[in-house]
């Protein structure tokens, strides 16, 4: 998984998650974000790709060479990125050693591939992504209100809010968790939704 890339495999479901980034995942994180995620972006004001995109780390989960999850990843500091402008309070409400941090955001699943733990994977593959590849150890989300807990269930622990957001004032909170913990937690849940490595079974 050293290049963004791991396959999981659950009863006949070959699911593929890679890491990609600017022109080479736009394609595939538009046309999610605009067939499902549409309502939402725009409730919150935000366009359907924008700069955080252009240089954000993507990972794209695909079953038969179809995208059914992504998640947006960008290593931020306390003073800038996307979680500072909503909270501009960010520096007091993370752990005191953290200046740094992972961004995970714009999360989605296509519906009909929801409950059955997408949100673990494509987390997990992150997560132990940036771990590897990066000195970062704190990672932090502003979670839709209503999804805070997948978020707890992941191993997230609210940190601050919830503030209104966009022009239909949508409710955010701050979710942070130590990255090694948000690995091991989404690492523990593959197995709960009986997801296990292609290396497992081959």
């Amino acid at each position: 998984m050293d290049d963004g890339t791991a396959t999981f495999l659950r009863g006949g479901t070959r699911l593929v998650t890679t890491a990609t980034r600017g022109d080479d995942a736009h394609a595939a994180v538009v046309g999610l974000r605009e067939k499902h995620y549409q309502p939402v972006l725009d409730g919150f004001g935000v366009q359907v790709w924008d700069g955080y995109d252009a240089n954000a780390i993507h990972f794209i989960s695909f079953v038969d060479g179809e995208a059914v999850a992504s998640l947006r990843t960008s290593q931020d500091r306390v003073t800038s990125g996307e979680v500072a402008e909503l909270f501009p309070d960010l520096a007091s409400a993370l752990p005191a050693v953290e200046t740094e941090y992972l961004d995970l955001s714009r999360q989605l699943v296509v519906p009909e591939f929801r409950g059955i733990g997408l949100s673990a994977v494509i987390t997990h593959v992150a997560a132990a992504w940036w771990l590897v590849n990066s000195p970062l150890r704190y990672a932090v989300a502003a979670s839709r209100e209503p999804a805070g807990g997948n978020a707890r269930a992941l191993g997230g622990t609210a940190l601050a809010g919830p503030i209104y957001h966009g022009p239909e004032n949508l409710p955010l909170l701050l979710m942070g968790a130590r990255l090694p913990a948000l690995a091991e937690t989404t690492r523990m849940l593959l197995s709960k939704h009986n997801w296990a490595g292609a290396e497992e079974v081959e």
